[in-house]
């Protein structure tokens, strides 16, 4: 008896240890926030409002990375972009004394960010480099927007050649021809040597390979770099290098300029998004999206709801190029400006996703728990706007399906109440 009693116990105590051998299912995990833990209810969002809009107040000073070159899409049409930048003597000096030297040569040197539109390996671009000297100085103090140009100085031209770049290029030297030696033979302070040389406009031309070239301004290898000698009193001569900043230390903006020739977007700001939405760098366009109706509908029912998580799901349309954007950004629609979500402003607090594209799902992700939780506060959303978040400085551009698309643009939350 003993021994069968001990045989039903083993058998009972046996049950709970197969149970847990069933896999857990995955439906709502990639609705998780790793970084809390609650039990709530699943509820979905859709926008009542979406277009494109055309960004035509696009800031560019003084940013870490930009772009030059051309690019002709056959849905966007044809973008170019050159650079202004100031030449400002080193970095922590008042005075430069440079009228006594003997310049051999000069160098402008580019740290390469990226290419675009092809990365393989065996690409070459043959791009036609233009740098001339300006004829209005770049001011410290300005700040300039994408659409702003700067007049250079008639015949003052220090490059004028087709260089190969490819992806295996840290860095490009554009080498000056030696019209530049006499603006840079220079004594004064900073303020007068910026004044005396104005700056410096740099460009690709479209006569050759098109294509776009990504700069790193913050990069140390990125600036004007003088070779020069100097005789000394005792007759023997010194070799030396001076590095003037560009970019980074020196002001600089990069101008953009779009022709919608033949395509949806020519003569058009605002371009109807209940199917597709268009997002394009270099002041080309953004998305625009309201979900008032379904939120004002929410909160109506669910006043006291606490957002746990909410992610905006924006999937890729067909239309979109095979080349993805790296990250979107949702601005919350302000009285004057689009400014950024809390979401966005703590977003390096989390890990996983947030406006990156998730390759299994083929959409982008992007976090807005506390966006929502202040949206439902007021009861009403005036809108959001979704950018690229390397739109001045990346040439990749994409197209998302609209709230009335088959996978349409939506808001999944979870909430408790």
């Amino acid at each position: 008896m003993k021994k069968l009693f001990r045989v039903a116990l083993a058998a009972l105590l046996l049950v709970p240890a197969a149970a847990c051998t069933d896999k857990e299912t995955e439906i709502g995990l990639n609705l998780v926030d790793s970084t809390t833990l609650y039990d709530g209810k699943t509820h979905t969002l859709y926008a009542n409002a979406a277009y494109s809009l055309r960004d035509d107040s696009l800031a560019t000073s003084n940013y870490s990375f930009g772009i030059i070159g051309n690019y002709t899409d056959p849905l966007f049409g044809k973008v170019s972009s050159e650079l202004y930048t100031q030449v400002a003597i080193a970095s922590g000096m008042n005075t430069i004394d440079f009228d006594e030297v003997t310049i051999d040569s000069v160098v402008l040197c580019l740290t390469v960010d990226a290419l675009f539109p092809d990365t393989a390996s065996d690409r070459v671009y043959n791009f036609h480099f233009k740098v001339e000297q300006l004829d209005e100085a770049v001011m410290s103090d300005t700040i300039y927007y994408s659409n702003r140009q700067l007049p250079v100085k008639p015949g003052a031209v220090f490059f004028d050649a087709t260089v190969n770049v490819t992806p295996q290029d840290s860095v490009v030297y554009l080498k000056m021809n030696s019209s530049i030696n006499d603006v840079l033979k220079y004594n004064g302070t900073s303020e007068e040597f910026l004044e005396h040389v104005k700056g410096l406009k740099v460009s690709i031309l479209d006569d050759a390979s098109e294509g776009m070239l990504g700069i790193s301004f913050a990069a140390t290898k990125t600036c004007l770099r003088a070779h020069y000698h100097l005789a000394v009193s005792t007759g023997e001569t010194t070799w030396s290098v001076y590095e003037f900043l560009v970019g980074t230390g020196a002001a600089h903006f990069t101008h953009f300029s779009h022709d919608y020739t033949g395509t949806m977007f020519d003569g058009n700001d605002s371009i109807d998004g209940s199917q597709l939405l268009y997002l394009e760098p270099m002041a080309g366009y953004n998305a625009r999206l309201s979900f008032d109706a379904d939120l004002r509908a929410f909160h109506e029912a669910h006043p006291l709801a606490v957002v746990h998580h909410a992610e905006l799901l924006m999937p890729l349309a067909a239309a979109a190029p095979a080349e993805h954007p790296e990250k979107l950004v949702a601005l919350a629609v302000g009285d004057s400006t689009d400014v950024a979500i809390d979401d966005y402003i703590d977003r390096y607090t989390y890990s996983g996703f947030d406006g990156t594209y998730d390759a299994v799902r083929d959409l982008y992700r992007i976090r807005i728990t506390q966006h929502l939780q202040g949206l439902l506060r007021s009861g009403a959303d005036p809108g959001m706007s979704v950018v690229l978040d390397a739109r001045r400085s990346s040439g990749q551009r994409t197209v998302i399906c609209g709230p009335q698309a088959a996978t349409p643009v939506k808001i999944v939350l979870v909430y408790t109440e």
